[in-house]
């Protein structure tokens, strides 16, 4: 979580009682919300444990689960979508041209952070919980950028029904954490051992999203537990932004503000916004019922083909003197009792056919529920790239993807929230100006931005998106290669043209360009 600059002073403690208050009135909000029980089983659904909860001893129960590709497919078109971080300069007096030039490297460090904090991975966690429960939470914790994906269950925000972080009074952080981490914490921050001592671990864990995570190892000697811990962050009135964290009695970091921090650095994501709540709506929730409809259906099927689709032997007690040998292979049976047929003592019931309106109604069911929820064949791409051109395809997918064009909206707005939440936290905590590695080719150096420039800078961030799916580059290597087959632009130009992950390797047609260029060196150093 949030560390402390050292060079910062600490006030006097808040009272530890007024934000366990404050969080206690979160979880009765989440509660009246259902929001705890909708996310759990939100998730549950997601990675099919469709039949938790149902005793049905060692059976194991079947499934269709037609929630996690609907979800994968709509997680990847939108978090599939790169983004790049460009920062402009908004003054307008003479020394916008120098202030442009400070936003470039501003934008190489961007570029910088986001692969060395490994965002992609983390921002695509965040569009995938969002997308399952309905809103996920990215929270930077230090001047660095860095940051970790918060469950929308373990955010109490001051005001419910608004999703602007920006606007929120206070936001609380749930997080569960090893005591002894905590009591060094405390030490650090000068609270005293009386203090320290009431620091224990406890059993608060009803409101952890997930089965496991309500499982901790208990309290041992090799092992000395969890606790609540609770991050508030708040505004005073000049908008700077402060922070404490406590436990459910002590406060173990006191009021810290971070100077030069005007934003949260919390960015939300929000699926589908829903009237007069700060939460949003997921996809997973309308898709619960037609769900388990479709897994009661299947198992109705395989229970009747249990019964009725395969032959039943049926037999006489009285008449068959060796039973124990109905089912051995090439034993002979001994019957008695007369002379009669042997039909009469043992028989076959044949198989009684299902009616096919039981397989309609399942496939009925499968196909309208994902055309519904924009997850169809078509949309998700059920077409053959070798019978159509790249160009084609990405109609196609294009077509399908309009109704995700507010989500895109919306994740393109969730990057820039990320980009002014770095600025600000790179001027807060960068007071003796901002150091980028700047490459010339060669060698990297080391480029200085003066806290100066940077407290004057008025930026304004711009986000460009571009494809970065495989039928887009498909579609781009088919126009070089058509090029380079018109002559239009060389064997050398087309190699430079491509990605570095493209389907040909480009690397492998380098080394051919390399070995002919030093072939013909050798051939002319020997005439």
């Amino acid at each position: 979580m949030f560390k402390r600059n050292k060079d910062k002073q600490y006030s006097v403690n808040d009272d530890a009682t007024a934000i366990y208050k404050l969080y206690e009135k979160g979880v009765d909000h989440h509660n009246k919300i259902n929001l705890y029980s909708k996310t759990e089983i939100a998730h549950r659904m997601f990675i099919g444990e469709q039949w938790y909860g149902l005793e049905a001893g060692e059976e194991k129960l079947p499934f269709f689960n037609i929630i996690q590709p609907t979800i994968e497919h709509k997680v990847a078109s939108i978090a599939m979508n790169n983004m790049s971080i460009n920062y402009n300069s908004l003054n307008y007096d003479g020394n916008r041209q120098y202030m442009q030039n400070i936003c470039e490297l501003l934008n190489k460090k961007a570029a910088q952070a986001w692969e060395l904090l490994k965002m992609d991975s983390l921002v695509w966690q965040v569009v995938n919980d969002a997308c399952i429960a309905g809103d996920s939470y990215l929270y930077f914790y230090d001047g660095t950028g860095a940051a970790q994906v918060i469950d929308n269950t373990n955010v109490y925000l001051s005001n419910e029904q608004d999703a602007n972080i920006q606007a929120q009074k206070y936001i609380l952080i749930a997080e569960r954490r090893f005591v002894t981490e905590i009591q060094e914490e405390a030490k650090e921050n000068g609270i005293d051992d009386t203090q320290i001592s009431m620091i224990t671990s406890d059993e608060e864990t009803r409101y952890q999203l997930g089965e496991d995570a309500r499982h901790e190892l208990q309290n041992s000697g090799q092992y000395d537990g969890k606790c609540l811990s609770l991050l508030k962050l708040w505004k005073d009135d000049n908008g700077t932004v402060h922070f404490c964290r406590s436990t459910k009695n002590v406060i173990y970091q006191s009021d810290t503000a971070i100077d030069g921090l005007t934003v949260y650095p919390i960015a939300n994501y929000v699926w589908l916004p829903k009237k007069g709540s700060a939460r949003g709506m997921g996809e997973v929730t309308p898709l619960v019922a037609n769900q388990i409809e479709i897994n009661r259906n299947l198992s109705r099927r395989i229970m009747n083909a249990k019964l009725t689709a395969f032959s039943r032997l049926v037999y006489s007690s009285g008449a068959i003197d060796n039973i124990n040998d109905l089912d051995k292979v090439g034993v002979a049976l001994q019957v008695s009792g007369g002379a009669g047929s042997v039909k009469d003592y043992i028989t076959y019931l044949e198989p009684s056919p299902m009616s096919p309106d039981a397989k309609n109604l399942n496939d009925e069911l499968i196909n309208t529920t994902k055309d519904l929820a924009g997850a169809g064949d078509a949309a998700m791409g059920s077409i053959n790239p070798e019978r159509a051109s790249g160009s084609a395809i990405i109609a196609v997918r294009d077509q399908a993807a309009i109704p995700l064009n507010r989500q895109i909206s919306d994740y393109k707005q969730f990057i820039e929230d990320i980009a002014t939440i770095w600025y600000n936290l790179w001027v807060a905590y960068n007071p003796n100006g901002l150091e980028i590695a700047v490459s010339d080719g060669e060698e990297d150096i080391q480029e200085n931005v003066s806290a100066e420039d940077l407290q004057v800078l008025e930026v304004n961030v711009r986000i460009d998106v571009s494809q970065a799916n495989p039928f887009s580059k498909f579609a781009q290597e088919q126009s070089l290669e058509k090029l380079f087959e018109m002559q239009a632009i060389t064997f050398d130009e087309y190699v430079s043209a491509l990605d570095s992950d493209s389907v040909m390797p480009k690397g492998k047609l380098q080394d051919i360009i390399d070995k002919r260029k030093l072939c013909r060196c050798c051939s002319n150093k020997a005439n």
